[in-house]
């Protein structure tokens, strides 16, 4: 008794999908062909068009380094604070904050899923709230105790630690984070101190911007 029933394409093997990009080129080809027919000047200028668009995508892919280099302080200038995401090929990612308008490094967070506003501050010990801002993001403001004294930039002020769950650096995240809440009116900037950035594998000002690398 004969089989007749059909083979089964073998899902592992890129034979299949080979051959239906040859076709898909064949029909492409074939169908530009027959466009221009009696047309051949014609069809070797849109040719050569696109093989020159081609080759300047792909001399600009080959380089996006220098070239995003090159742009950074351009970019800055027009977005001041901006911050920018990297890649590399272990597929590690590091967030590039650039300055904003004052010079200081600000950026926006989620505290608990909240977007929040901070500044950089290396020379606060912690991450600290504003008043309004942690109770916007969840803490139980009527539940802390302000009985940790502290010296701002407006001078002696009272400060409650409260737990942040889940903090939101750009693509970088951190659980259980220790924060200040400022009693109400007394701060007006959040502070993301160096409790934060020593949480990271490293940080460093590297031609006037602020670059954070996560840990491995």
């Amino acid at each position: 008794m004969v089989d007749l029933a059909l083979p089964m394409l073998d899902t592992a093997d890129d034979t299949w999908p080979r051959l239906i990009y040859l076709i898909a080129l064949l029909i492409l080809v074939g169908g530009g062909i027959f466009a221009y027919r009696g047309r051949f000047g014609e069809a070797v200028k849109h040719a050569l068009t696109w093989v020159a668009a081609a080759l300047v995508l792909v001399t600009l892919y080959a380089y996006r380094g220098p070239l995003a280099d090159f742009a950074a302080p351009v970019l800055d200038a027009l977005a001041p604070g901006r911050m920018t995401v990297a890649v590399d090929e272990s597929g590690r990612r590091s967030l590039t904050v650039a300055p904003d308008a004052s010079g200081h490094f600000s950026l926006t967070g989620e505290v608990d899923g909240t977007p929040v506003d901070f500044v950089v501050d290396t020379g606060a010990s912690s991450l600290v709230l504003t008043y309004e801002d942690a109770e916007r993001a969840g803490v139980d403001v009527g539940e802390l105790t302000f009985n940790r004294m502290v010296e701002t930039a407006n001078g002696t002020t009272l400060q409650a630690r409260t737990i942040i769950g889940e903090l939101k650096v750009g693509p970088l995240t951190l659980r259980n984070v220790p924060a200040g809440v400022a009693q109400q009116g007394q701060l007006f900037t959040n502070l993301l101190g160096m409790n934060v950035l020593s949480r990271f594998a490293s940080w460093r000002v590297e031609k006037g911007r602020l670059i954070i690398e996560p840990e491995i």
